[in-house]
Formats: structure tokens, sequence, C-alpha cells
């Protein structure tokens, strides 16, 4: 499911992953999300809007404990998938929409960001509370997409780019394939 999503990202849902595991949820949430993005501290996302900084008004606001600096072994452990609830479902849909929007393939922190942004919601409700304008960040987003566009992530190319760069051989297989069932088939 996460194949188009940058490694930072991946480490937001993971930390949002871990929000909602440490408060016995039992769906990941837009808050999750949201506080996911403020633990990533290399992210598009906290570059743009120093989400970081804000991380205990959000907290104040959800009214949940911070989590510990050094993830227990429980939460990081393989356990079933937890489940998205509905909103987070949309914000992550809206945030492939930004991708898409922006003319990316891979979905970035301040996709996530901005997935989060376009609906009403528990976690625009808490950056509104902190104070941070809605729009601007939007825009900001927007703007710092337009000057630094994405690298695609370290790990991995995905099926696209795979198919992109190796398709030669592909083709050079499917003819070798063909000739040698071709052969089999003949004797």
């Amino acid at each position: 499911m996460f194949e188009r999503y940058t490694e930072e990202a991946r480490r937001a849902i993971f930390f949002a992953r871990a929000e909602s595991l440490f408060r016995k949820a039992p769906a990941i949430s837009v808050r999750d999300l949201l506080l996911g993005l403020t633990r990533e501290r290399k992210s598009r996302a906290n570059y743009i809007s120093e989400l970081r900084s804000h991380d205990a008004e959000f907290r104040a606001a959800f009214g949940v404990a911070p989590l510990p600096q050094r993830l227990d072994s429980s939460l990081i452990r393989p356990r079933p998938q937890l489940p998205l609830e509905d909103d987070a479902k949309k914000a992550l849909w809206y945030a492939a929409q930004e991708a898409h929007l922006d003319q990316e393939f891979w979905i970035d922190t301040d996709h996530l960001l901005r997935g989060l942004l376009r609906f009403p919601n528990d976690a625009t409700a808490a950056l509104s509370k902190a104070g941070l304008e809605l729009e601007s960040l939007q825009a900001a987003s927007i703007q710092n997409r337009k000057v630094l566009p994405s690298k695609p992530p370290q790990r991995g190319l995905g099926l696209r780019m795979f198919v992109k760069r190796y398709r030669w051989h592909l083709l050079l297989f499917d003819v070798l394939l063909a000739i040698f069932l071709y052969l089999k088939s003949q004797g």
C-alpha cells in the first residue's frame, strides 16, 4: 500500500502507528498522522511548517500523552495491521491527489500535510488552535514543492521506475522466452 511513499512519509506513518498503539487505539486517526509528522525531523512538512515545535500544543489539544523518546519493543515488533479510520483514509487519499497535482509520483510528507488540510478534521482544528494558518501552510507547501522538486526514495524504485529503467531487458527476456517455448513445442 505504501510503495509510492518516500522514506520520510513512511517513517511518519510508522510513528502514527506507534502513537495509535501507545494509546491502545483501535485504528490510526488523523491525530496520529499529524503527531507522526511532528516526529519525523528531516521531513519536508517539518521544514515548511516547523510542526515539531508545536508537538506539545497538538498533544494538549488532543489530550494525548507524549510518546517516549525511545520506542518500546512492544510498539515496534510486528503486529496485525492497524486499520485506518475513515478520516485517515481520506487524508491519505487526498495526499495522493496532492502528489498528482504536483505531477509527482512519490508521496512525501508535505503531501500528507496537505492531505490533512483538505477537509475539516481534528488535525486541522489542532493546527488552527496552535496558531498556524491553514491556507498559508498549504501555499508554503506548494511553493516549496515548485522550488525543490522531490527526488525518488533511496530504497527501491517502484514498479513503474523498474519497468522504465529495464524495459529493453524485459523485452529481450520476453523474446528469448518465446523462442524457448517455441523450440520446446517443436521437439
